[in-house]
């Protein structure tokens, strides 16, 4: 009997509908659901109980599935990227250009899944740590993060900028100061990366960048790196920084605090029903830039 699992923003009522249709039709073709729902920016409900998203294990599953937004799919990722699930996402009609099928296709697609009729896409994903300045891990200990778009140290001081020291590889490269520093994954270089000038990679390449956010008297350039390199940034005396990965805040970093960035071993999996090219996948992820396609999301 395969396992879906459904991660739901209640906040859409569309999404909820949808929560709802999918699961009965799941149940009525000897399929079993497993219906999440988002409470939180890191809480989630799964029938009564309510826990912490980093304490959800999606292992038993054989499909992960997000209704909601870019937002719900992120959220979505480390989950089924742990338990090597392979993640559909639902296009609800804002970007969504991680996403993958409309709200009406979602039936069929899944019966596709289910029989194997799909295209799985392999996509890199950052493998991201923190040691405060006093040595332990900062924010929760022992805590890693997955990004499948980027991480971003950014300045908590409005008017003043952040001092970023840069090592590849234990070598020390450049200190920035700057608003902020990205490191990026292929996906995610069409996004905020692609927003601080950053280059536009192939998703399909197994590679990071590391892209500065308005640097003052320094490099301003992009550096694209190797999937075998690892890239840390230790923020330097002077004004703390705040990390963000994907989107979401992760925690308040201060001087001497050093952030670990690498390519995890193992991608993401995400479900396609046909195989995209380069140039279809870049305009799926700049089309919100076009004004006759209605307004930007939030």
């Amino acid at each position: 009997m395969p396992t879906v699992a459904l991660l739901v923003n209640p906040a859409r009522a569309d999404a909820r509908r949808l929560g709802d249709e999918v699961t009965a039709w799941l149940v009525a073709h000897g399929h079993r659901a497993r219906v999440l729902r988002v409470t939180g920016v890191e809480r989630v409900t799964e029938g009564d109980t309510e826990t912490d998203l980093a304490d959800v294990t999606l292992d038993g599953a054989d499909l992960a599935v997000s209704l909601g937004g870019d937002g719900t799919f992120l959220r979505l990722v480390p989950l089924a990227w742990a338990a090597k699930v392979p993640v559909l996402g639902v296009n609800f009609g804002r970007l969504g250009y991680l996403l993958e099928v409309s709200p009406d296709q979602l039936l069929g697609a899944l019966g596709r899944s289910l029989t194997g009729e799909v295209t799985l896409d392999e996509r890199v994903v950052l493998m991201v740590t923190v040691t405060a300045a006093g040595g332990a891990d900062a924010s929760a200990p022992g805590r890693r993060w997955l990004a499948f778009n980027e991480i971003a140290l950014e300045k908590t001081v409005y008017g003043h900028t952040v001092r970023l020291a840069t090592f590849i590889d234990g070598e020390e490269f450049l200190t920035y100061s700057a608003d902020g520093l990205l490191v990026a994954t292929p996906s995610g270089s069409t996004a905020y990366n692609l927003s601080a000038g950053g280059p536009v990679i192939a998703a399909h390449l197994r590679a990071m960048v590391v892209t500065p956010v308005a640097p003052h008297l320094t490099l301003d350039r992009s550096l694209v790196l190797h999937p075998d390199q690892t890239v840390e940034v230790r923020i330097r005396d002077g004004r703390p920084a705040v990390l963000v990965v994907d989107g979401r805040e992760a925690g308040r970093l201060e001087p001497g605090s050093v952030v670990t960035c690498r390519v995890a071993r193992e991608p993401v999996r995400l479900v396609t029903l046909a195989k995209r090219g380069f140039g279809s996948l870049v305009q799926a992820a700049l089309r919100f830039r076009d004004p006759g396609r209605g307004e930007p999301p939030c």
